[in-house]
């Protein structure tokens, strides 16, 4: 019996080891990088001239594909307002490490940006590489999976990767850094999105803040989601070059290298389980690891139907309810259950993040509870208001409406 739990242990312990921490490069040495434009015939010929950073052989400029990965899943990348996109080189050269194609527009790039187009190019470019996996003389023939699309970006192209997840179905999962509301609305594009959606931001950005921008999608976005509020970090450290956005953010108390080491670990997570169905990132993403995590502030929901993320319902601990009646004058109810005993808190915030008052910090066992909230008893205006669940860690948020 002794030997048979030495074994396990051993087994176990090499698994753990096979799994490669998401933060560092993947299995794939080199990686390769060219521009392409893309041509939408749809748009009067639009040119869309791109980065592509992918899998290779070797160093350099138009290296050739390493054909030993199989068929690699594309994602598109979207900048931030007025930045170059090859301020964030590191994050396809990381990502390209670990099997992927990706691919980054360098359209609207100027003071007057459309996030329409924008969004469409980075649907668009998606679209094209699934043409060019089955042109026998393409550079990128029978290398995509056609199957496996993502997108992402940093602030204004955060925003616009939910507009393009929107307008294009077939993408698979959705993540941001720092996104910004755009217009047309992202809030309104990310309710309708039925796929996983992932938000990074940083607890100090004062550009596309957590209350702002970042709270008010997750609260708009359907399970599978996550918000991971990364202590200390800022808006311009997302990218490891600095630009515009440096000059007009509140400065970060975590290094730049800091914040981009847990950029990469999220991003990589999210992408290794959601386009490779690599379980084994559930850990890093929002399982026992990310949990013990304390360089970061995460909220996550599971999502209740049948899937490949059978068996992860059980994971939820506590449930908190949307309040009834809503929008509310002058009171409403808030109710919720917890799966054991906690520390729980209920606190109710404002839009610019601020505390209003706490209805609920004390040990309470398993259970459903129900708390009243009186708007006569404070001063508030009209709007909407935040209301927080904590307990073991975890926390919740949900949006209600106050008309007076």
């Amino acid at each position: 019996m002794k030997h048979l739990f030495l074994i396990f242990s051993l087994v176990t312990t090499l698994q753990i080891r096979a799994t490669t921490i998401p933060s560092d490069s993947g299995s794939f040495p080199f990686v390769g990088n060219q521009i392409i434009t893309f041509i939408d015939s749809a748009r009067n010929n639009r040119n869309i001239q791109s980065l592509v950073y992918y899998p290779a052989t070797s160093e350099g400029n138009g290296t050739p594909i390493n054909l030993s990965g199989g068929k690699y899943p594309v994602i598109s990348f979207g900048h931030g307002f007025t930045i170059n996109p090859n301020v964030y080189v590191h994050l396809y050269r990381h990502l390209a490490s670990w099997g992927y194609i990706i691919i980054a527009p360098a359209t609207e790039t100027g003071f007057f940006p459309s996030h329409l187009e924008f969004a469409k190019d980075l649907a668009f470019v998606l679209k094209d590489m699934k043409r060019k996996n089955r042109v026998i003389t393409d550079f990128f023939f029978n290398t995509i999976d056609t199957i496996q699309t993502g997108v992402f970006g940093h602030s204004m192209g955060g925003g616009c990767s939910f507009l393009a997840g929107s307008l294009d179905t077939t993408i698979k999962a959705i993540s941001s850094l720092a996104a910004a509301i755009t217009n047309p609305s992202s809030i309104t594009a990310i309710q309708q999105t039925q796929r996983p959606v992932q938000l990074l931001s940083g607890q100090r950005d004062s550009i596309a803040s957590y209350w702002s921008h970042q709270l008010p999608h997750y609260v708009a976005a359907n399970p599978y989601k996550q918000i991971i509020n990364i202590k200390g970090g800022n808006h311009g450290y997302f990218h490891l070059l600095p630009a515009l956005d440096d000059l007009v953010d509140n400065p970060a108390t975590i290094t730049r290298n800091e914040q981009q080491r847990l950029t990469r670990l999220y991003i990589t997570s999210f992408y290794n389980l959601f386009l490779k169905n690599d379980t084994n990132y559930k850990t890093y993403l929002y399982g026992n690891i990310a949990q013990s995590d304390t360089g970061i502030i995460m909220q996550y929901q599971l999502p209740v139907v049948t899937g490949i993320y059978n068996n992860e319902t059980n994971f939820k601990e506590f449930e908190l309810i949307q309040n009834y009646p809503n929008p509310f004058n002058p009171y409403t109810i808030i109710n919720y259950s917890i799966q054991k005993s906690a520390y729980v808190e209920l606190k109710i915030y404002d839009t610019a993040g601020k505390l209003i008052l706490t209805l609920v910090n004390q040990f309470q066992n398993k259970g459903n509870y129900s708390v009243r909230f009186d708007a006569n008893n404070y001063k508030l205006s009209s709007g909407i208001y935040f209301y927080k669940l904590s307990a073991n860690r975890l926390s919740e948020v949900k949006s209600m409406m106050f008309i007076k």
